[in-house]
């Protein structure tokens, strides 16, 4: 079996508890917005949810569907429609379509460098397999842009060779094609490298591929930490 140099890891539900943002999102939206363009706080709260479930239902259509757009202008004419969609729910009006992206990467900048996320469990142990010579590389669906954020925000973005959003290779992470480029652009052997995500679909694509994978099972009430340290225990494994 060849030596273990590299981890892919991805970040919802292995570097960041997805469930502990929803309503920071929404705290933080509503103190943003309404100085921008007008409204009641509690109703761009509201609204951000409702939007979100749209937005999520896009994101997957995208993901099936040809490409008519590169990836990053796909992200960054759906933050626009995301905004929208609010506005819309808020009924205030609708900012013109060349401030439209604008406003809501500057909305979406102002929440990532603002919520709370604590996983100093987690960081550590990122941070002893860098110090144990293996070369990390984030392997997220996310946009890049997004994803440097959340890993200022966790204080883990030098542990981090290459931070792959799916704009980053214009792959969507939905198949195993998503692996191969990332395998292609870096030049690593398949089977010298580990993939980490809690999506057993995802771990299906990177085995296609001929990685390893390493999947976070969380527990009913499970603290999160303790869930992705416990994957990393099976890592540890594995390079022993």
């Amino acid at each position: 079996m060849a030596k273990i140099t590299t981890l892919f890891v991805d970040k919802g539900g292995v570097l960041v508890n997805n469930d502990e943002l929803g309503a920071q999102y929404q705290r933080l939206i509503a103190e943003y917005l309404p100085r921008i363009l007008g409204g009641e706080p509690t109703g761009w709260a509201d609204a951000n949810v409702w939007a979100f479930d749209r937005q999520w239902a896009r994101w997957e259509a995208a993901a099936r569907s040809p490409a008519t757009m590169t990836i990053r202008e796909w992200f960054d004419a759906d933050a626009a429609k995301w905004l929208y969609d609010m506005c819309e729910m808020v009924r205030v009006p609708r900012p013109p379509e060349k401030d439209a992206v604008r406003i809501a990467n500057d909305t979406l900048r102002y929440v990532r460098e603002r919520v709370g996320i604590q996983v100093p469990g987690i960081v550590d142990r990122l941070r002893a397999f860098r110090d144990r010579g293996l070369t990390l590389h984030v392997a997220s669906g996310d946009a890049h842009d997004d994803l440097q954020e959340y890993l200022t925000t966790i204080g883990a973005r030098d542990l981090f060779d290459r931070v792959y959003g799916s704009d980053l290779i214009n792959v969507w992470k939905s198949s195993a094609d998503y692996y191969r480029a990332i395998l292609a652009d870096t030049g690593v052997d398949p089977a010298s490298a580990i993939v980490i995500d809690d999506s057993e679909r995802a771990i299906g694509w990177a085995r296609e591929c001929g990685l390893r994978g390493v999947l976070v099972r969380r527990g009913p009430g499970e603290p999160f930490e303790q869930a992705v340290i416990r994957a990393f225990d099976e890592v540890d494994r594995a390079l022993a």
